[in-house]
This record gives structure tokens, sequence and C-alpha cells, in this order.
């Protein structure tokens, strides 16, 4: 419903406002369930916050950009079955840099959404 409106909006205001409220948002949810949160993200080490800085810079950040910038070029039916696609490029780059091989249920259900995006782009 607000695409119609984000050709006004910079895409990397839109970008800073997602991510501040989706990290503010999961703190809170974080200190209110788990109760130790400051403790848990000291306990946490490199290896794993080059994992993390690896998924929200790479991933997250460029794909949203992405995503945004190509709203106002395209309708949201021709840009959404790409961005469907974004759990594939994750694993897909986290194989490139890291050399993890994905496990069964993520090859499943990488396959899964491939075929659906086929399936829908199809039907058009």
């Amino acid at each position: 419903m607000l695409s119609r409106y984000i050709k006004e909006v910079d895409v990397k205001f839109s970008n800073m406002i997602m991510g501040l409220t989706g990290f503010i948002t999961i703190l809170i949810f974080s200190i209110f369930t788990e109760g130790n949160t400051i403790n848990h993200l000291k306990d946490i080490d490199i290896n794993t916050w080059f994992l993390l800085l690896h998924n929200g810079v790479t991933v997250s950040v460029i794909a949203h950009t992405s995503l945004f910038y190509l709203y106002k070029f395209y309708s949201v039916n021709k840009v959404m079955p790409f961005y469907s696609l974004f759990p594939i490029f994750g694993l897909i780059l986290t194989f490139l840099i890291f050399g993890e091989i994905p496990t069964i249920l993520s090859a499943i259900g990488g396959a899964i959404v491939i075929i659906s995006v086929y399936q829908l782009q199809k039907i058009r």
C-alpha cells in the first residue's frame, strides 16, 4: 500500500527507518523474553560477529536497498518474485564466503522457494 508513495522517499532513509524499527523492537522483545540480553551479547565470539556482519550488511542492507530502489522504476508484482529469492542469495553468499555447506533442510527450502517463484512467473 505504501509502495505508491515510495518514489518520493529516499532509499537510504526508508532503509534506516526499517532497520532501526526492527532493531529496537527485537531488542525490547529479547530483553523481556530472554532476560539476560547484554550478557548474551558479550559472550558472542569474533567469528559469530563476522557472520552477523555478513548477514546484516551484505545480504540484508544491500538487498533491501536494492528492493526499495527498484520500486521506483518497477511495479511491486515485478519486483516481489525476485525479493522472494533473498534467502537463496544468502545461502549462496554464505557458501562462497565462508564455505558453509547448506543443510538438507536449507536445500529443500531453497528448492521450494525457486519452484514457487518460477510457478508464479509462469502464471503471469
